[in-house]
């Protein structure tokens, strides 16, 4: 038996932010036309990445706090934790049973 009860290794997230609403429609479209084309797909987006190569371990029995500055990722970090988001890259393994209350 395992004494880790949450390993994260290598956890990234990232979003798609678009300027416009009718962004997300052309990204659907037109990069799939661009490479009909023989053209190279232009992106209608810019990258956000919430969490970038996080990797740790908590032990069975230990207290752990996460803090930070507002935007720098940890309600992102718990939720992918709690199984309600899906990460970018990367794995989370627990052993146990999680249980999300957020306020």
């Amino acid at each position: 038996m395992t004494d880790i009860a949450i390993r994260v290794s290598n956890l990234s997230k990232c979003y798609q932010i678009y300027n416009q609403p009718q962004d997300r429609l052309k990204q659907t479209l037109f990069p799939r036309l661009q490479r009909l084309a023989g053209k190279a797909p232009k992106q209608y987006y810019r990258e956000f990445w919430a969490l970038k190569d996080v990797s740790f371990e908590i032990k069975k029995g230990e207290t752990v706090g996460i803090i930070g500055r507002n935007g720098s990722g940890k309600s992102t970090l718990l939720q992918m934790i709690c199984g309600t988001l899906t990460p970018t890259s990367g794995s989370i393994q627990t052993n146990g049973r999680i249980a999300a209350l957020m306020k």
